[in-house]
């Protein structure tokens, strides 16, 4: 293994494949590890962008390190679904809608299930 995949090999380390509890708990690890790497990781882009927005940059380039940091702006457009039903009737409603299908696995761990509840108990009020 590299040197950069010891790092996180350590995680595997007691994992049995062929238990599903195994691999959940492990699951569970990973994710509370991945939050908090997310979380450094907004931090640190954060410290980054108000670098950059002090001096008026909008690139930047690290020679010792060679990372390339760059801001870009983008727009986008909506359409407001209400006002093409409107215009359109059903037809041609139905030519212009496009539908699109995607599977995603979902794991709810016991914290994830309580931060729900609290969430939707507090919208509900």
């Amino acid at each position: 293994m590299s040197k950069k995949n010891d790092k996180v090999s350590v995680i595997l380390e007691d994992l049995d494949e062929n238990d599903i509890t195994s691999i959940l708990k492990k699951w569970r690890e990973v994710a509370e590890i991945k939050s908090q790497i997310g979380e450094i990781d907004i931090m640190l882009r954060a410290k980054v962008r108000a670098y950059l927005k002090e001096r008026h940059w909008t690139k930047y380039k690290d020679d010792e390190s060679d990372i390339s940091v760059n801001i870009s702006s983008y727009k986008s457009e909506s359409i407001d679904k209400k006002q093409l039903k409107l215009m359109l009737n059903e037809a041609q409603y139905a030519q212009v809608l496009q539908t699109k299908t995607t599977e995603r696995l979902t794991i709810v761990t016991p914290e994830a299930r309580e931060r729900l509840k609290k969430q939707f108990a507090k919208g509900g009020k």
